[in-house]
């Protein structure tokens, strides 16, 4: 009985942690580069106007550039 548990719980987490790491439309994990869609401009500006006034930034989630709308809307 204990190894029937032991067993369960293994294969319930490699489950979970396949489905974690498959990218997909289901937006867990992102199919595209991470780096392809931060504003870097955004992110210098605030970093060298905290840096002028002795601040630290911390970030958390880089500002994302806005993508174009379709000229059909």
């Amino acid at each position: 009985m204990k190894w029937l548990a032991i067993g369960a719980a293994a294969a319930v987490s490699l489950g979970l942690s396949a489905c974690a790491g498959s990218a997909g439309r289901n937006g867990i994990a992102r199919s595209g580069s991470m780096d392809s869609d931060i504003d870097y401009g955004k992110v210098v500006a605030v970093n060298q106007w905290a840096e002028r006034r002795h601040a630290t930034v911390v970030w958390v989630n880089y500002p994302t550039r806005r993508s174009p709308r379709p000229s059909g809307t």
